[in-house]
This record gives C-alpha cells, sequence and structure tokens, in this order.
C-alpha cells in the first residue's frame, strides 16, 4: 500500500498556506492522486474564519513528516518546512517566495511565480487541467490571494493577481472588497492573543550566510492594539532568540490602511538592520513608510547586509 501525498505549507501556517493545502490537494484528487491536505501548525483567527465562512474541514495536522511523501506549498525552504522535511521524499513544489535551499534526488514538478499569492498559481493551474473551479474552492483561493496581497493592496500584487481575484470573487459569489474588509478584521483579532503567540503567528526563519534571522509580521488595522503589548512582546522577542540561538529576530507591525509597518528589533547587529532597511532605530524600534510586504521588501535587503 502506498502512502497518502501530504499537501502540506509551511510552519505558523497562514491564510494562503492553508487554503492553497485544501485546493491543491482537490486538484491531486481530481487528476487521480491520493493526496491529503494538510498543516504544520495551528491555524490563526483570520483562517478559521475563511474555513467557518466555506465550510470547510482544518487540515489535518502533521507533527512529523520523515519517510512521508510531501507536495510543498507557499514555501520551499528547510527552515520554514514541516519537521522531518529533509527526511521526506518532496515530490512537488507550488511557491511564490525565493528559491531556497531544499534538494530532491529526483527531478520534480516546481512552479514558482513572482505573484502575490500561490493561490493565483494555484488557480492557473487549475486552469491547465482543464479543472472547474468551484463555488467552496473558489472561496478558498480568493481568500489565500486576497489575504497574502493585504486585498490587492501589497506592492507584491501583480496585474495577474487582479485579474484572477475578480474572476475567483465572481464565482465564490462576493465582492472581494467587502470580503476583504472582513479578512482585515480578523487579521486585527490577533492583538488578543499573547505575546508569544503574535510574534509567530506569521514568522518565517532565514538563514543569512551564518547568520540565523527570524522575521514575523502581523496586519492589522490597529497598530496600536498591538503596539500598546510593545514590552511584552519584546519579552517574548528575547526569549525565543535564546531558545533557537537567532542573531536577530524582527516583528513587523504592519497597519494596512495607512500602508506603513513599525518594526520591532531584538537581538544583535542593529546597525545592519537599520542599514539595510534605512532607517533609524530607537528604543528597539523604527518606522518604515510604505513598507507592507516582507517577501520584497524586507527580506532582500536583509540577505544583502548579512552576506
Amino acid at each position: 500500500m502506498t502512502h497518502p501525498i501530504y499537501v502540506i505549507g509551511h510552519q505558523q501556517p497562514d491564510t494562503d498556506t492553508i487554503c492553497s493545502a485544501l485546493a491543491y490537494a482537490q486538484l491531486k484528487q481530481a487528476q487521480g492522486a491520493d493526496a491529503v491536505p494538510a498543516r504544520a501548525g495551528e491555524v490563526n483567527p483570520e483562517t478559521q474564519f475563511v474555513l467557518n465562512q466555506w465550510d470547510v474541514e482544518t487540515p489535518t495536522l502533521l507533527n512529523d513528516a520523515a519517510a512521508e511523501r510531501l507536495i510543498l506549498v507557499d514555501h520551499n525552504e528547510y527552515s520554514q518546512a514541516v519537521s522531518g522535511a529533509p527526511d521526506a521524499e518532496i515530490v512537488e513544489i507550488v511557491d511564490h517566495h525565493r528559491i531556497g535551499d531544499i534538494e530532491t534526488s529526483d527531478p520534480i514538478f516546481f512552479r514558482n511565480e513572482p505573484v502575490g499569492s500561490t493561490a493565483t498559481i494555484l488557480t492557473q493551474l487549475y486552469d491547465e487541467a482543464d479543472e472547474a473551479i468551484d463555488t467552496e474552492t473558489a472561496g478558498l483561493l480568493l481568500s489565500g490571494l486576497l489575504s497574502d496581497t493585504v486585498v490587492l493592496r501589497s506592492p507584491t500584487t501583480t496585474n495577474t493577481d487582479q485579474v484572477i481575484a475578480a474572476r475567483l470573487a465572481e464565482t465564490a459569489g462576493v465582492d472581494y472588497e467587502e470580503y476583504g474588509k472582513e479578512l482585515l478584521e480578523q487579521k486585527s483579532k490577533l492583538g488578543e492573543t499573547q505575546p508569544r503567540e503574535m510574534v509567530l503567528s506569521d514568522f518565517k526563519e532565514f538563514e543569512f550566510g551564518s547568520h540565523h534571522v527570524g522575521i514575523g509580521q502581523i496586519e492589522t488595522v490597529e497598530q496600536e492594539v498591538v503596539l500598546e503589548q510593545r514590552d511584552a512582546i519584546l519579552a517574548a522577542m528575547n526569549e525565543l532568540i535564546t531558545e533557537r540561538d537567532y542573531t536577530v529576530l524582527l516583528l513587523l507591525v504592519t497597519d494596512v490602511l495607512e500602508e506603513e509597518s513599525t518594526v520591532l528589533i531584538a537581538g544583535n547587529h542593529v546597525d545592519t538592520v537599520e542599514s539595510a532597511l534605512d532607517t533609524t532605530v530607537t528604543d528597539q524600534e523604527a518606522v518604515l513608510p510604505g513598507v507592507m510586504s516582507r517577501k520584497k521588501q524586507v527580506v532582500p535587503p536583509l540577505k544583502n547586509a548579512f552576506r
């Protein structure tokens, strides 16, 4: 008996990760594969809202992927992957981030495009497979797309994202601006969680040369709800640095309406961060006007600075 193929996103999964796992598993099932949607961590409030909205079951939690067969969605770096991924068989990757360090022994299907969400690419894969997208799946894909592009406001948004969002909204039977506002309201509920959970709610690890760097992001329409807890959040960040041996740890608190971020910084090499992000850090905090995308506006300059 063959093992199922788990379609799974990164640790600390966001809405694009969970919706992509669900939608791609469904496409693979339609093509005859024994595909199972999975997750590598707990879902956040926004994602739970989406699952409830479209009446979809939460993907199964996979704690250890060693010896399993995996399709990775929304990431392609071991530092972000489910535990055991280096000892798993990775059979496909669909992603929209920088190319990372995952290696395979055989050629695989690897789809990577510079668009705003993995959901955008999956919509194209449905089209290429000539598989219809039903209302529920359209709702999931639209949710992932709108969440990752901050309702098409992020600088990562492309014309392809805009065209596909309009189409998915029509299929799902929603106005994407109105539905997007509901998603933004759910993002703000992160301010009700514990400081450590806030830091890790949308969190990724990177290896920049010899430096182990963690970057979290909270997108909100009420930035003060988060920042009024800055001391507790910084304490949680310091604990994580000790536990995980980060060189530096950043938390972007992004105001999606004002289209700017406040970054909290813990750890060493603050001067390197200042130089990379062209800012001045005062009391472990800096304001980054116009910065909304970790992927496009924060990771590349930090990677260059830490080389």
